[in-house]
């Protein structure tokens, strides 16, 4: 990973190149710039947050190999058993 750490007083110059950091206008802070590219999550932690309508659309399940598909009934059945344990 590729990180940069600077301490500096937010000037003018620099306010208005990155906007995000006028309210700091004066101010000494401490900025760090990493690579983007290593900052994705893991996949246990992009598992973990919670998908937006078009992801949960688009991820497809696949299931393992030898599994059959699934029936109506089979879904019918996990739906009226998840209603009964309280998961609805």
């Amino acid at each position: 990973m590729h990180a940069i750490k600077i301490e500096k007083t937010i000037d003018e110059a620099t306010a208005n190149a990155i906007p995000e950091l006028r309210p700091l206008l004066g101010k000494r802070v401490q900025l760090i710039a990493r690579d983007a590219e290593h900052d994705r999550p893991a996949p246990a932690e992009a598992a973990r947050r919670k998908l937006t309508f078009e992801e949960l659309l688009a991820a497809r399940i696949v299931a393992p190999p030898g599994t059959p598909p699934l029936t109506d009934r089979d879904i019918e059945e996990a739906i009226i058993e998840g209603a009964l344990d309280g998961n609805v």
